[in-house]
């Protein structure tokens, strides 16, 4: 059973790598979000850092690594660099512009982060696999409403959140 559980978040750690080698050159390509340009590259930004803790967070669990584990969900679970760099009129327009379901997958992947760490500072690797597929599931489901035309193998009618 464990060693399904890792072969997935290797396979989970390979398609994230790939994902952010297609974020950054086809970031600029029209988008389901009518976002300005600062607000759409602070949210790439975001993604991009989210993503490079994932990669790392997936090697700590996959090693038993519980306190690395736990140190690096709770900076993904406190990741909104949006929220740093834009002033109070790009929140505004944030705000405005992202609809009510992408908030809510936002909000339940960092409460997915959170179970993530307190499941590693318990020393329970089933829980962090858990946690950790859920942060992969929200991510794959956003990825496919709300970004199709970055993530081809995504068609803009998947949905991934129906089952």
């Amino acid at each position: 059973m464990i060693g399904k559980i890792a072969i997935g978040i290797l396979i989970a750690v390979a398609s994230v790598a790939q994902a952010q080698d297609q974020v950054a050159p086809k970031a600029a390509e029209a988008s389901v979000l009518p976002l300005s340009a600062k607000t759409r590259a602070a949210l790439i930004a975001e993604m991009l850092g989210v993503k490079a803790g994932v990669a790392e967070l997936s090697g700590s669990i996959a090693m038993g690594e519980w306190e690395a584990a736990a140190q690096q969900a709770e900076r993904i679970r406190d990741s909104y660099i949006m929220k740093q760099k834009l002033s109070s009129e790009e929140l505004e327009e944030l705000e405005h512009a992202l609809p009510a379901d992408f908030i809510e997958k936002d909000s339940a992947f960092h409460r997915h982060a959170d179970g993530l760490a307190h499941a590693a500072r318990a020393h329970d690797y089933e829980l962090e696999v858990f946690y950790f597929s859920r942060m992969m599931e929200g991510c794959g489901t956003c990825h496919a409403r709300y970004a199709p035309n970055v993530f081809k193998g995504f068609k803009p009618t998947d949905r991934t959140d129906t089952h």
